[in-house]
């Protein structure tokens, strides 16, 4: 029998998004704000996890799981935030409110997996007898994963990049996987909220960036055609005017050259210091590095800032492309987001494809490349390059 859960947050549109998700794992309740979830509570409990926003009208979430952990000491609790809640989260996992959390947005599949992580450790760790401090267990992990980076079990995964009509792979987004030397592989949802809370992102960017950087270097010694690796950074990288000559060091190191990288923003992080984001992102294009701002249209903002920001290309959110076959209102946003960017002269690459219904949308919408399972799903570094030699000419059967 699958484990309650209950889903808190005001913004019907990511609820419904999450909800498609979890509902496949989970016995999942949802509820609109922290009054309704202590009524759902009160009436329905007690619940296996709980997962809420952090701003909601009212009562937030972090009040929310406080009074959960008072009512419901067993119950995990998890929390998705805004880069201006880091303060106060750190503040809930240390006093043991809160047991992970995820800055938004955050992928369907990265809190599924964050989720089932979280449910069978308490559970062990309940059914060895003891209550394990979550402040204690947070500095373990974070040491745990230094030696990580320091031992090369971070690893890279890439998943590829599609150009939309010529059926070619054009790049791959650089993602994550720590290979754990007793729980086996983990994706980022069993271990970012560690990084976030124990202020380890940047180090975590610099050794993607460093990954990344000698993979090119290996695709230029094999003589590939000419394509990008996408990594992603940081609100805190980007308002750094030091980063782009950190980037252009490591991309020295490896001998490769500043046209196969490009530096993924998350929209929410772009526009919380545009002066500052618009000085690293000109400095970058400056050497010859692109960037592109990911999950947009998640909600953060509209297309009137990207004025201000010399970015090269918009990752659109995968919140629209799931939604392009149940709804029309998100084909006609996407539309409009296309028809934008091609007056501010930026590509667009839809992220999420998992369909040909959602393939066909998204050609028909207008967007350059796209990224998802239908495509090829995230594999080792090393498999890439082979993957690439077998012929990867998409066929609509997921690569």
């Amino acid at each position: 029998m699958s484990q309650k859960v209950l889903l808190v947050d005001d913004e019907p549109k990511v609820l419904a998004s999450l909800r498609r998700c979890l509902a496949e794992r989970f016995d999942l309740t949802c509820a609109g704000s922290g009054d309704e979830a202590l009524a759902i509570v009160e009436r329905d409990g007690p619940f296996a996890a709980i997962v809420s926003d952090v701003r909601m009208p009212g009562m937030d979430g972090l009040t929310l799981l406080r009074e959960m952990r008072r009512r419901v000491p067993e119950t995990v609790r998890l929390v998705l935030s805004g880069h201006a809640d880091f303060a106060a989260v750190v503040a809930a996992i240390n006093e043991g409110a809160v047991f992970r959390f995820h800055t938004k947005p955050v992928a369907p599949e990265v809190l599924t997996e964050s989720l089932e992580c979280a449910l069978v450790r308490h559970h062990k760790e309940r059914t060895a007898g003891g209550w394990v401090d979550p402040g204690k267990d947070l500095v373990r992990d974070v040491a745990e994963i230094r030696r990580a980076m320091a031992n090369g079990d971070l690893r890279l995964y890439l998943q590829p990049q599609w150009r939309v009509g010529s059926e070619t792979v054009i790049g791959a987004e650089a993602l994550v996987r720590w290979n754990h030397p007793e729980r086996g592989l983990l994706l980022p949802g069993a271990f970012l909220g560690a990084v976030e809370a124990g202020d380890l992102v940047g180090e975590l960017t610099s050794h993607m960036l460093d990954l990344a950087c000698a993979e090119l270097r290996h695709w230029a010694e094999q003589d590939l055609p000419a394509m990008r690796i996408a990594v992603n950074a940081t609100a805190l990288d980007f308002g750094d005017n030091s980063f782009p000559a950190r980037v252009m060091r490591v991309l020295e190191r490896h001998g490769v050259a500043p046209a196969g990288l490009e530096m993924e923003l998350t929209e929410g992080l772009a526009i919380a210091d545009i002066p500052g984001t618009q000085a690293v992102v000109k400095s970058l294009r400056g050497h010859g590095v692109v960037t592109s701002i990911d999950d947009f249209g998640s909600g953060h903002a509209t297309l009137g800032w990207l004025r201000k920001l010399p970015v090269s290309k918009l990752k659109i959110d995968r919140m629209f492309v799931e939604d392009l076959t149940v709804d029309a209102e998100a084909y006609r946003m996407l539309e409009t987001i296309v028809t934008l960017a091609r007056d501010l002269r930026l590509s667009v690459l839809a992220e999420g494809v998992e369909t040909m219904a959602q393939m066909e949308l998204v050609r028909r919408a207008g967007c350059d490349a796209v990224q998802g399972f239908l495509v090829a799903r995230p594999m080792p570094a090393e498999d890439f390059v082979p993957w690439l030699r077998r012929g990867a000419r998409w066929d609509g059967a997921g690569g």
